[in-house]
């Protein structure tokens, strides 16, 4: 019970002495930087960067297999939403033609380390694109009419507060006419479990993803991979003040 409260006590003061020292930014401000001191520091990680943790090359390739029998053809254009150091990006970009996979996330230092896990040689014949999530960068990738967006290990990583801007993002290439899948832990109610990982409930998700016009729906539970697709007319419009009710306690704010 000790532990557990000091570790609640931890997760908001980390969060508040680095905004403290950096005003105004954001909080994916700060996952980037914490991201890029570990990399840095060559710590060891369950996803991210050079020195990944034992199992996760098994991992990523599982979850690579389990997409292509969703039906990903190399043609397709395939977009990889919080694409982190290519671990899973590495396996597409070799099986996709050329110019057909395109990995986005929150800050380039992330990005510039999965290129430069990438041979030269992949990078060279297969033309990966690799773009800051943004506005802009979305607007491109719309243009390119994409078939699939995936994302993994994303969701658990990103505050009540910025959902919305989530949902908003995946939606734009899901309405473009791609077919969605995301992958994270939810319980039967939101909590925050340490200083850069929530654990959302899944009505929220649903709530606020129907926000922005699409559906979702729990396609493998023992994977926790939803799908997502644009919402049916029948589909209830959600009770957006209960919505931000529900997370008002679990604001990332200090």
């Amino acid at each position: 019970m000790a532990r557990r409260l000091v570790g609640k006590v931890w997760a908001r003061a980390e969060f508040v002495l680095w905004s403290l020292r950096n005003p105004g930014r954001p909080f994916k401000d700060f996952y980037a930087d914490s991201i890029a001191c570990a990399f840095a520091n060559r710590k060891q990680h369950a996803s991210l960067g050079p020195n990944l943790k034992p199992g996760s090359a098994r991992r990523s390739k599982g979850t690579f297999d389990w997409l292509l029998k969703q039906g990903v053809q190399p043609h397709d254009v395939v977009v990889d939403y919080g694409c982190g150091t290519l671990r899973i990006g590495a396996y597409f970009i070799q099986y996709l033609d050329a110019d057909c996979y395109v990995g986005m996330d929150i800050d380039d230092r992330i990005l510039s380390v999965g290129r430069s896990l990438l041979p030269r040689a992949l990078i060279e014949s297969k033309r990966p694109t690799l773009e800051v999530i943004s506005p802009q960068s979305i607007d491109c990738i719309v243009a390119r009419a994409p078939k699939w967006v995936f994302s993994k290990g994303v969701v658990q990583h990103i505050p009540p507060d910025d959902l919305h801007d989530y949902f908003l993002n995946i939606s734009r290439l899901v309405h473009a006419g791609a077919t969605g899948f995301f992958r994270t832990r939810t319980a039967p109610v939101a909590k925050r479990i340490s200083t850069k990982t929530w654990v959302h409930g899944v009505g929220q998700l649903k709530a606020i993803a129907l926000c922005y016009g699409i559906a979702l729906r729990r396609v493998d539970a023992q994977r926790s991979i939803f799908k997502l697709t644009p919402a049916d007319r029948g589909d209830s419009v959600p009770n957006f003040k209960s919505v931000k009710e529900s997370y008002a306690k679990m604001s990332v704010n200090p």
